[in-house]
C-alpha cells in the first residue's frame, strides 16, 4: 500500500513539499525585512530594505574593509613614516637648543649623580659639581635633594626656587616639603636659612 506524502507529513515523518513552495520563501523574506507589498520585485526590494537598515557609516566601513578598496601605496607610507620621524627629531633637537647645557647627556649624568649619591659621602661633591656647571636645577625632585646640601645659602636658594613649583605638586610632595622646612627651621644654626625656612612654611 502506497501512502500519500501529505499523510506522512501530517504524521511528522517527512516534510510536506506543498508547504515549502515559492510563496513560503517569499513570505519568510517579507517577515524578515518588515513587510512587502504584493507586486514589488523581490530581490530589488530586499536590497532596498537592507540599505534602509544599514547606516551610511556602516556601509563606508564595510567598503574600507573590502580587499578591493584603494590603499596607500608603500612609497607613500614610507614617506609618511620618514616625515614623522624627521619632525620628532627636529622637536628633540629644538628642545635641546632651548635648554642649552641642560639639554645634553652630560647634564643628565650630573643630575643623576645627585640622586645616585644622595645620603652618601659623595653627595656634597656631586651637588657642587652640578651647581658649578649648570646652576640650580629646574625640576622639583633635584631641588628637594638639594635641601640636604651642606651649603646653607644654596639650600635657601633651592627653597625659593621650589615655591613657584609648589602648587602643581601632589599632596604627598607638598607634605614632604613642609616637613623638610619644619626640620630646617628647628635644627639649622644658620640664621638666614632658619628664618627663610620659617617664612616659607608660613606662606604655604
Amino acid at each position: 500500500m502506497i501512502r500519500k506524502p501529505g499523510i506522512l507529513a501530517a504524521r511528522g515523518k517527512i516534510p510536506c513539499r506543498r508547504s515549502f513552495g515559492p510563496g513560503f520563501f517569499h513570505g519568510f523574506m517579507v517577515s524578515l525585512l518588515g513587510g512587502q507589498r504584493r507586486g514589488e520585485s523581490g530581490c530589488l526590494n530586499i536590497m532596498t530594505k537592507m540599505r534602509e537598515k544599514i547606516s551610511w557609516r556602516e556601509i563606508d566601513r564595510m567598503r574600507d574593509r573590502s580587499p578591493h578598496a584603494p590603499k596607500e601605496p608603500p612609497r607613500e607610507q614610507e614617506r609618511s613614516r620618514r616625515s614623522e620621524w624627521v619632525m620628532k627629531k627636529y622637536r628633540k633637537e629644538a628642545d635641546k637648543l632651548f635648554m642649552g647645557k641642560k639639554g645634553t647627556k652630560k647634564h643628565k649624568k650630573a643630575q643623576g649623580d645627585i640622586d645616585r649619591y644622595h645620603g652618601t659621602e659623595q653627595f656634597n661633591e656631586a651637588v657642587k659639581n652640578y651647581l658649578d656647571q649648570y646652576g640650580l636645577p629646574d625640576d622639583w625632585r633635584t631641588l628637594s635633594l638639594l635641601l640636604d646640601y651642606s651649603d646653607p645659602e644654596k639650600v635657601l636658594e633651592a627653597i625659593h626656587a621650589m615655591k613657584p613649583l609648589y602648587e602643581a605638586r601632589s599632596p604627598m610632595e607638598k607634605q614632604g616639603f613642609k616637613a623638610k622646612l619644619d626640620i630646617l627651621a628647628m635644627t639649622v644654626s644658620h640664621s638666614d636659612l632658619r628664618d627663610g625656612a620659617e617664612e616659607m612654611l608660613k606662606s604655604l
